[in-house]
């Protein structure tokens, strides 16, 4: 930085890559939980079925038909209650993702505590029940925490190179 001159300006382009995979992730979970919040409809009960039937591959119609038979032996506050953990999710999502489209230095700091708190239980689930989906996902939330703290870390390494004499702000 020479005197006088401004740094330079955040790359967002993987940041804003990285807020995209959020608002995904957010749109996925908003729309679980409203499905849950209709699960008891006979109409959306009948799609789902047919949906679980019409899956390509038999791990999948497997995986969707326990799904509907696990949510079935729930209450209806039940399942309510589980919409609202979505929606809340969901939001910590959004937030993430806004603050990650907008360059925020927070939201980096948040994403990488929220993404990697979550990583011992995609582990666990891997090998409780290994899927390729899984493993993708993993790696992918891997990959974003990974380039967070070297994105801070290099941007907190760069804060602390001492000022050269002479300069304005010395």
């Amino acid at each position: 930085m020479t005197n006088g001159s401004l740094p330079p300006p955040r790359s967002l382009g993987l940041l804003r890559a990285i807020a995209a995979f959020k608002f995904g992730k957010a749109a996925f979970v908003i729309a679980t939980g409203l499905a849950l919040l209709r699960f008891y409809d006979p109409q959306v009960n009948a799609m789902l079925l047919r949906l679980a039937h019409d899956l390509p591959y038999a791990f999948e119609q497997h995986l969707m038909r326990d799904a509907i038979a696990f949510l079935s032996g729930m209450s209806p506050r039940q399942i309510q209650i589980i919409a609202a953990a979505s929606f809340s999710y969901s939001a910590l999502f959004l937030v993430e993702g806004v603050g990650l489209w907008m360059g925020l230095h927070w939201a980096e700091i948040l994403t990488v505590v929220a993404t990697s708190s979550l990583v011992p239980v995609e582990i666990y689930e891997i090998f409780h029940r290994f899927t390729p989906a899984k493993v993708l996902v993993l790696v992918a939330n891997l990959g974003i925490v990974s380039y967070l703290i070297w994105r801070l870390r290099r941007e907190s390494a760069v804060r602390r190179v001492p000022l050269a004499p002479g300069s304005p702000t010395h």
